[in-house]
């Protein structure tokens, strides 16, 4: 299915996502040409699956004057619509369980289908942490990976910056519609990601306002672009643990920053202290050296994607030659 026609199944009221998968199974190429059309594939799915909203004709039309507005001002403004089945959709969220059906995306589309690292962190880091991050931001960058964060202040915009300081690639994955940069203030740090060949991504569309459900969803994307997420400072609750629980459940490598024995009492760094005794993190990071044994780990995880991917690609081939069979 085209995103338009994703766009506007995702403006029909009382239409969430498990809706949508659910078209999407019965008809994977559905293109809807009018709001009746809309109605007419959200019945023959009601009739599948039950309990699924069907709008009347005027809601119908206002959701499909809506979608067709938003497709036209993210033209506008060279925001990019990709949908699962499109060849720029990223390899890596199309193997994850919950995988956004609809990519915004800004700046360099190429960007989130190369090598990536996410590092992640708390918003109120130490200055050891501030630094930590930009230092392995430009560390990654340098290596070849694009470093992948959020755009939040501390840990995710030090990690941005210290890729662009070495002229690296970064990606930011953002919890509301590309119109907008939360906070403001990292505003000219976007600007500065999209200069130099990098993206903003979202699974939200233009005009989307931020929200807090948002901020935890989003994680799942930072992790599902990369190949692992690198905790660089945080503290026991926080949006870097639900990154962390992604990064687990989606079979990424995870690595944790050891802090100097003076921090490792310290509220910001409780997270990283709790994830390393219990044995969670695959590689616990202690000097620049250990950036080959990430390399190592994250090489492994790649080749268990393309595995994964070329497995996949066989039993669909199978079986439509057991169908035409």
């Amino acid at each position: 299915m085209e995103p338009i026609s994703i766009l506007a199944l995702e403006k029909t009221p009382n239409v969430g996502s498990k809706t949508i998968e659910k078209v999407l199974s019965i008809a994977p190429t559905f293109e809807p040409s009018s709001p009746s059309d809309l109605i007419e594939i959200l019945k023959e799915a009601n009739a599948r699956f039950k309990r699924i909203s069907v709008p009347d004709t005027r809601s119908a039309m206002v959701s499909w004057s809506k979608a067709n507005k938003i497709w036209e001002v993210s033209r506008q403004h060279n925001i990019q619509m990709i949908s699962r089945g499109s060849p720029n959709y990223p390899k890596g969220l199309l193997q994850i369980s919950d995988s956004p059906v609809l990519l915004h995306v800004l700046g360099n589309i190429d960007a989130i289908n190369k090598d990536c690292i996410a590092i992640v962190g708390t918003r109120k880091p130490t200055e050891y942490g501030i630094v930590a991050a930009k230092k392995l931001g430009a560390l990654f960058a340098e290596s070849g990976y694009v470093v992948v964060s959020g755009l939040a202040d501390g840990i995710d915009a030090a990690a941005h910056r210290g890729a662009l300081e070495v002229n690296g690639l970064t990606v930011a994955v953002l919890a509301h519609g590309l119109d907008t940069v939360y906070p403001i203030k990292n505003k000219e740090l976007a600007d500065a990601i999209l200069k130099n060949s990098g993206a903003l991504v979202s699974e939200y569309s233009w005009g989307t306002k931020a929200n807090r459900s948002y901020f935890v969803a989003r994680d799942r994307i930072q992790s599902g672009l990369s190949l692992g997420v690198f905790v660089v400072e945080t503290g026991i609750k926080g949006g870097t643990m639900h990154t962390v629980k992604s990064c687990k459940e989606q079979k990424r490598a995870l690595m944790v920053l050891k802090h100097p024995p003076d921090l490792i009492g310290h509220p910001k760094t409780h997270g990283n202290t709790q994830l390393i005794s219990e044995k969670r993190a695959d590689i616990v990071f202690e000097t620049d050296a250990d950036i080959d044994m990430v390399m190592i780990e994250m090489n492994r995880v790649k080749n268990e994607l393309l595995m994964h991917q070329d497995k996949k690609k066989n039993n669909r081939t199978n079986s439509v030659q057991m169908t035409l069979g």
